[in-house]
């Protein structure tokens, strides 16, 4: 029997030097039915700095955010941008699953992919990892045992994520140059007009190199001025959240599925 087509392509996001990684998601993905794509990630460090200011608005960040970001998390960000650009030149798929190689994938993966195709194209990125407990604004049905939710507060993790077409465009033309880490820009979707759902519970969980990323550690700083910037860029989050929470108080956009 001809095993079924995957519901969408699935792109693993790889610093050539982490062939070990690479290892095991090919054989979690491989046990699961799923082909995929290498997704060859950047190496911050490695940009000329004209390759960096295409990307990266350094005066953006300065003005905006409270920390400049380091060479893994712009080599991280460009790497997300590089899937996206991916999924918006494959003129045949609606959507990708988009992996970074430090996760678990747990055999519910396959049928929540299916139920997300599935699902009217209302929907721009649904998270498939992220808090341990999630207090959902609405839940829907999705698949068996899972809930489909719309956040509260969007966590911050990016590791395993579902984007639409539609929202890959978005962030292409919203994000490009960035000026914040990718998962701080993606929890503030109201600025992009992105829907961002996630699922209950969660079909991909932390890995073994989790803990030891490959994209670098920032230094940690206990400035004053730094502290306030922070404090700042929390009570704008709590507060752009929350209004555009409350646009979205009567919108229904999967009850009739």
């Amino acid at each position: 029997m001809t095993p079924a087509a995957p519901p969408m392509p699935v792109y693993v996001v790889n610093l050539p030097r982490d062939s070990e990684r690479m290892q095991r998601m090919a054989s979690q993905l491989d046990a699961l039915g799923l082909p995929f794509e290498r997704i060859d990630a950047v190496l911050g460090r490695a940009l000329g700095d004209a390759e960096r200011a295409a990307i990266y608005d350094a005066q953006r960040n300065r003005r905006l955010f409270h920390d400049p970001l380091v060479p893994g998390e712009i080599g991280c960000y460009a790497s997300h941008l590089k899937a996206w650009q991916r999924l918006v030149d494959d003129r045949l798929a609606d959507a990708a699953l988009v992996l970074e190689d430090d996760v678990l994938l747990r055999p519910s993966l396959v049928p929540v992919l299916q139920a997300v195709a599935a699902l009217p194209p209302r929907w721009d990125m649904v998270k498939l990892i992220g808090r341990d407990r999630e207090s959902p604004w609405r839940t829907w049905p999705l698949a068996e045992g899972v809930k489909l939710i719309r956040y509260r507060r969007v966590p911050s993790l990016t590791s395993a994520y579902i984007v639409s077409r539609a929202g890959a465009t978005k962030l292409l033309a919203c994000r490009k140059p960035f000026f914040r880490p990718i998962d701080t820009d993606l929890r503030h979707w109201w600025e992009c007009d992105l829907r961002v759902y996630g699922t209950q519970p969660y079909p991909v969980a932390h890995g073994p190199d989790a803990a030891h990323s490959s994209i670098g550690r920032r230094e940690l700083t206990d400035a004053f001025g730094h502290r306030w910037r922070k404090v700042r860029d929390q009570w704008r989050y709590s507060v752009g959240a929350w209004r555009a929470n409350r646009q979205l108080r009567d919108d229904d956009p999967f009850s009739a599925t």
